[in-house]
């Protein structure tokens, strides 16, 4: 046997020490930060062999169809005339206070929020101004703003290479 010099083990004793506190850093830092996370934030996942897949276009489906919808609205309002624009879903309750209309304006306030469901869509929570100039059924001019906090409109999504549409029904 042989023996180790006084010197030579306080040596050992320290760097076993050293590499014992290191070690305890990090395990700390590494609980620490697992603890600190957004609750939100997704544990971290498993390393595997299994190549990922990308993410599905889901998201990016309904960013799409919200900003041609968005689009088709806005088209919608910038209309002008005595008619009320095809293919956009307003209605206007008029009924018979009017004998003749000669113009319609529209100011969108919000626009509905799109929720695909398969191949259709529902988009809700809009607001929308219509100021609609017309005659009166006595004859006189008459002007009337209608608005609406709860627009919403109804339609079809479809996708193709060229991108995403949406036709309101």
């Amino acid at each position: 046997m042989t023996d180790e010099s006084g010197s030579t083990r306080r040596a050992r004793r320290r760097a076993a020490w050293i590499v014992g506190i290191v070690i305890l850093i990090a395990a700390a830092t590494v609980t620490a930060a697992w603890w600190l996370r957004p609750a939100d934030a997704p544990a971290p996942a498993a390393a595997t062999s299994t190549p990922t897949l990308s993410p599905t276009p889901t998201a990016s489906l309904d960013e799409r169809a919200q900003a041609a919808l968005d689009r088709r609205l806005s088209e919608c309002a910038a209309s002008t005339g005595a008619e009320l624009p095809a293919g956009c879903g307003i209605r206007i309750p008029w009924g018979i206070e009017f004998s003749a209309v000669t113009g319609i304006r529209f100011r969108i306030e919000q626009l509905p929020v799109l929720e695909i469901d398969g191949t259709s869509f529902t988009a809700t929570g809009g607001t929308l101004v219509a100021t609609v100039t017309a005659t009166g059924q006595d004859g006189a001019p008459r002007t009337e703003t209608y608005r609406t906090e709860d627009w919403a409109v109804r339609g079809d999504v479809t996708t193709d290479a060229d991108g995403v549409d949406v036709s309101i029904w």
